[in-house]
């Protein structure tokens, strides 16, 4: 197994990462025995020893051929036979022609081919094995080749040796570590459903991820890389949005609309700057989720029965109303309505039956609001709240008749055919806002109107003083 450091494969892209770094080892000594072996032949050539030179160039075509053998073999002890065999046939070589003059610089070179391919443990086994070889030559052969002390010399390369792994391990290792991140990085960009994107200090486009072509409608995210980040929004407001953003170099804000090709859609967007003075930018596309949670809050103001908004929808809408009407300083008026004996009407004809009047009463009221402003709702049981912005009192009596009469102008059929029929109480109240007064005012008064209006014989209105 080629090891480089001790890296564990965790994914597809660590693996992609691992054949990178194996490939570009190869590439490497392929590339230095060819070098290094070359240079000794042209040196012998130079020299006039065509003899040695042709025995140097056979043991170099033999062992770089064995290596590009080897290699595509995927031979699982490939690096040890390879360092072996450049060892062993430098040996023989140097033997052949009775030379050691250059045999320590080629042992450093096989131990550069060893601190490559191998991990720590493996170097240190073909480190010790060669030089107890080295010794044993030192002692033989090597006295009449080195000058100076035989000894020094041997543990200089040793020490050497050590060195050259130490910092050809340091060296790989932080490559490596460099390497995943960016297959990381490059996975993210290739995976991730949000808008990823790094930009330089010019606000220019260094990576973008390619969630891009789904978000934004763009076909080729690579060809967007060195352009401005600006140009991908033709809205102004939105252009404008980003280039505040991109001056403060930070930003965070949770559902912020954006005009994307014309259609509205919800982001989370972040931003904040990195030390090279360039920013990373994530949007986030809510767009779906937001449209389920406004349908879902939506469901939760609609009263189920009737399908009007109910009484937590009214809280809402009449403190809007009321700080509305309080700007402007025009009337609000408010109809509390309440169905007559619906106790007595459901005792009679059953809860169902009830149902269906009030689903009947629900659609009279709506019917008789021609307004887009004029609000609607059912407070609980047989009561119903009508507001509307910008009426007087007088217009809201109108309104008020306008429904009592038509409720009692309805007919209702039973399941069994019986022709029925209902009436309803009016209690208005119209005001205009002030310091001195909450909405909750308006609300209160409407209901004593309300049951001032039953106590004088119900099916009629009643305005408040």
């Amino acid at each position: 197994m080629y090891i480089i450091i001790e890296v564990r494969k965790t994914d597809m892209y660590g693996n992609e990462v691992e054949e990178k770094h194996k490939y570009r080892a190869d590439k490497l000594v392929l590339f230095s025995g060819i070098f290094f072996c070359s240079l000794r032949v042209i040196a012998e050539i130079i020299r006039g020893n065509f003899d040695v030179a042709i025995i140097c160039g056979t043991v170099a075509t033999f062992v770089l051929g064995l290596f590009v053998f080897l290699s595509k073999k995927n031979i699982k002890r490939f690096p040890l036979i390879f360092a072996l065999c450049l060892y062993v046939s430098y040996i023989g070589a140097s033997f052949a022609i009775g030379s050691f003059k250059y045999f320590y610089a080629y042992y450093l070179l096989v131990m550069l081919v060893c601190a490559v391919y191998f991990d720590i443990k493996n170097y240190l086994i073909m480190l010790i094995v060669t030089q107890i070889t080295n010794i044993f030559l030192t002692i033989f052969e090597l006295q009449g080749h080195i000058n100076g002390d035989v000894w020094v010399h041997f543990s200089l390369i040793f020490c050497s040796g050590l060195m050259l792994l130490l910092i050809v391990q340091f060296a790989v290792k932080k490559s490596n570590e460099v390497s995943s991140a960016t297959a990381s990085f490059g996975a993210l960009m290739r995976s991730t459903p949000n808008v990823l994107v790094l930009l330089d200090g010019d606000n220019k486009i260094r990576y973008i991820s390619q969630s891009v072509s789904k978000i934004f409608g763009i076909k080729e995210p690579e060809e967007l890389a060195g352009t401005n980040f600006l140009d991908l929004f033709n809205e102004r407001s939105v252009r404008e949005l980003f280039e505040d953003i991109a001056k403060k170099r930070s930003f965070y804000e949770d559902y912020q609309k954006i005009n994307v090709n014309g259609q509205i859609r919800t982001f989370n967007v972040y931003a904040n700057k990195m030390t090279d003075d360039g920013m990373f930018f994530m949007l986030n596309d809510v767009s779906e989720i937001t449209k389920l949670k406004e349908l879902a809050e939506q469901d939760s103001l609609i009263d189920g029965l009737i399908q009007i908004p109910n009484r937590r929808a009214f809280d809402k809408q009449i403190v809007n109303e009321w700080n509305r009407a309080h700007r402007e300083k025009v009337n609000l008026s408010f109809l509390m309505i309440d169905i007559d004996f619906f106790k007595n009407y459901n005792d009679t004809y059953g809860h169902l039956q009830g149902d269906e009047l009030l689903k009947v009463a629900g659609a009279i009221f709506k019917k008789n609001l021609k307004r887009s402003a004029d609000f609607v709702a059912r407070f609980g049981g047989e009561e119903f709240g009508v507001l509307l912005y910008g009426t007087n009192s007088y217009q809201a009596s109108v309104i008020a008749e306008r429904i009592r009469k038509s409720v009692e102008e309805e007919i209702i059929l039973t399941t069994t055919g019986v022709r029925t029929k209902f009436t309803v109480s009016v209690g208005v109240c119209s005001v205009i806002p002030t310091n001195s007064i909450g909405h909750e005012h308006i609300i209160e008064a409407a209901d004593k109107a309300l049951y001032k209006a039953k106590q004088n014989g119900r099916n009629r209105i009643w305005i408040s003083d």
